[in-house]
């Protein structure tokens, strides 16, 4: 006996059928819509006409992720994808001083915009009310000067039809809370509204020789570098903000920095600030509890 004997598809374990020496399965009569074969008198059972009807769900859900969201009041309705592929060029400046450039920063705003709408608008065919673990990536790809950038997420809705779980203007809201998040959150009488971005693309200014001569071997602290770090860092954090504020949230929670030089070279860097726009309604929701369980782990 194999653990696939008896469902819909698959022969019986024994190798090759004994009286032709086909393949197994190769002259099966075909499984009916119901999942058994034609003409078969076999009884219902957990793969026959006892089968769940419906569309099949997908998420990037782990266990614990789906049945927390379950708990909380909500189920979910398909993982929900969007992506936008640009041609992003850097035009250098003949300066060699700290500047933003703005055209690229504008294009890495633009793409990950239209990646998440595409996202978002799938959400919305599905009747979500918003989509959880939201990831944004981007992929290089053939060409040194194209990137893809991509946004994924899984749609959920509320089990009543409650609606005040969107956004104010009627859509779906975006976040990247895990599922047990997520549901924290909902408990403490905190909704989320939107994944929040913001990005300055910055040139690093090089090192003149005579100062590279000057300072080889010495521990100092390099000023220029600093300053514009620092500086690309503030506006990604300014620009996260006002994201929020326009969205009417009062919070951001997990915020995220990142720093990548994708196709530019060493001293173009984008500085990307991440987070969930967050409404703390003050009234925690006291229709469910989250009962903390023990789990060991077998990692070694």
């Amino acid at each position: 006996m194999g653990i696939f004997d008896g469902m819909p598809g698959f022969p019986p374990a024994g190798g090759p059928d004994q009286t032709t020496g086909s393949p197994p399965g190769w002259n099966q009569t075909p499984p009916t819509h119901d999942g058994m074969p034609s003409g078969s008198d076999a009884p219902a059972g957990a793969f026959g006409t006892h089968a769940p009807q419906g569309p099949v769900v997908t998420s990037d859900f782990s266990v614990r992720e789906l049945l927390v969201v379950e708990h909380a009041g909500f189920r979910a309705l398909g993982l929900c994808m969007g992506n936008s592929i640009w041609k992003v060029q850097a035009n250098f400046q003949l300066n060699n001083s700290a500047y933003e450039l703005t055209d690229i920063t504008g294009a890495m705003y633009g793409a990950r915009e239209k990646a998440v709408e595409i996202m978002r608008a799938e959400a919305e065919a599905l009747g979500a009310d918003g989509i959880v673990g939201t990831r944004l990536e981007i992929a290089q790809l053939a060409d040194s000067g194209m990137l893809e950038f991509r946004a994924f997420g899984t749609a959920i809705v509320h089990q009543d039809g409650h609606p005040g779980y969107r956004r104010p203007d009627g859509r779906p809201f975006t976040s990247d809370l895990s599922g047990q998040d997520f549901a924290l959150a909902l408990k403490a009488g905190r909704r989320p509204l939107d994944l929040v971005v913001g990005c300055c693309v910055q040139h690093i200014p090089r090192r003149s020789l005579l100062t590279t001569l000057r300072q080889t071997g010495q521990c100092v602290e390099l000023d220029l570098f600093t300053q514009a770090y620092y500086t690309a860092r503030e506006a990604a954090m300014e620009r996260m903000t006002a994201h929020a504020a326009a969205s009417g949230a009062n919070e951001i929670i997990g915020t995220r920095l990142q720093e990548e030089s994708h196709v530019w070279g060493d001293h173009i860097v984008e500085f990307l600030a991440v987070g969930t726009a967050m409404l703390d309604t003050g009234q925690p929701a006291p229709d469910f509890d989250l009962a903390p369980t023990l789990t060991l782990s077998l990692d070694i």
